[in-house]
């Protein structure tokens, strides 16, 4: 898979070397470069840093990649001081401005990067992932793209359903800030429903 990751946030790096690892063709753009490297069109972008920092980065380098049409969302919010510290929390609507035709999944971002990160350390001979990272999104065969490439690094996908959902992982969600393993996300979710 050609994979191209947009941000330096704490996610970027882990999820770098764990697509590397797997054998993904990867390229980890920080800043925009001039000019744009002479790349075949990814597969999956995703972006990883703070929302404000990737879309003027995908403002930059967004045409280079339009033929690209499934988008990770693994932005995280920002927070601005001026404004007592409150995040700011964009949601998704500003990609598809940005990247015509996008189809979008929310992922990552929900899971702390040091739980992500110790994904690449983890040397056990287990075959079923430690950590469970929980994604939605409304497009059956994007999420089914993510869903592949998060087997292949290592993670366990947690399917949330549609992006309408992506309050529960998204900054004051129920599963923001949570590094769960399988059997505790579904726990977690189980109880969110009214089954636990």
């Amino acid at each position: 898979m050609r994979v191209i990751i947009l941000g330096r946030g704490p996610l970027a790096e882990p999820l770098a070397q764990l697509a590397e690892r797997a054998g993904h063709a990867m390229i980890w753009v920080q800043e925009a470069p001039a000019p744009w490297p002479d790349v075949d069109t990814p597969d999956l972008v995703i972006l990883a840093g703070s929302s404000t920092a990737v879309q003027t980065l995908l403002e930059r380098v967004g045409s280079s990649i339009a033929d690209c049409r499934v988008v990770v969302d693994a932005t995280i919010p920002t927070v601005d001081d001026r404004d007592g510290g409150e995040a700011d929390v964009r949601g998704t609507v500003w990609i598809p401005a940005l990247m015509k035709g996008a189809r979008i999944v929310r992922a990552f971002a929900s899971v702390p990067a040091d739980a992500v990160a110790t994904v690449l350390h983890d040397c056990t001979s287990e075959t079923s992932p430690r950590l469970a990272v929980p994604l939605a999104g409304d497009d059956k065969n994007a999420k089914a793209l993510v869903v592949t490439f998060m087997r292949e690094i290592g993670v366990g996908p947690f399917d949330v359903g549609a992006l309408a959902n992506a309050d529960l992982i998204a900054p004051g969600g129920a599963l923001w800030g949570k590094a769960l393993d399988p059997l505790e996300m579904l726990e977690a979710v189980g109880q969110l429903a009214g089954g636990g």
